[in-house]
């Protein structure tokens, strides 16, 4: 399944900033929830299809404690549907730390000019991905920055 992203203000440019704080803000201060509309949106989700920005607001300016307890029973049945009765971790293997935004946060940030910044290379990633798998770890979770040398096929490439 090709995921294709809403439109927002911002357009989706690979390394470019694709989050307008004013939006969202704007969003927060319009969603208005209904019961219906919150239903509606939890099941949804419970489909498996992906919420907008808006449906996302909605769920967040709910304040009756009855469609509160709704939307945390749906996020119960969605990750009990998905996972089961497991928790499912991933141990992080970061790949590099180059990185192209200014995420406050996030020690990878562009502005962080005391970071010290390096990329695996496929033998240094083979050789993690080996000691992961010694060590027991099934789940990996690939990690690194936001940053023209890397893309979706990064790791892949030889």
């Amino acid at each position: 399944m090709k995921f294709t992203p809403e439109k927002y203000r911002l357009p989706d440019i690979p390394n470019e900033p694709f989050i307008d704080p004013q939006e969202i803000e704007e969003m927060l201060a319009s969603a208005i929830p209904t019961k219906e509309d919150v239903l509606n949106i939890i099941q949804k989700s419970l489909s498996k299809k992906r919420l907008n920005l808006f449906e996302v607001a909605t769920l967040l300016n709910t304040s009756e404690p009855k469609l509160i307890d709704e939307i945390k029973q749906g996020a119960k049945t969605l990750k009990d549907k998905i996972y089961g009765n497991r928790i499912v971790l991933f141990a992080p293997l970061y790949i590099g730390n180059k990185c192209s935004n200014n995420c406050t946060y996030c020690g990878f940030r562009s502005s962080n000019k005391d970071a010290i910044r390096k990329t695996l290379s496929n033998n240094e990633i083979v050789k993690e991905i080996e000691a992961l798998e010694d060590n027991g770890q099934k789940r990996l979770i690939l990690v690194y920055g936001e940053h023209q040398q890397y893309d979706p096929h990064f790791a892949r490439k030889g």
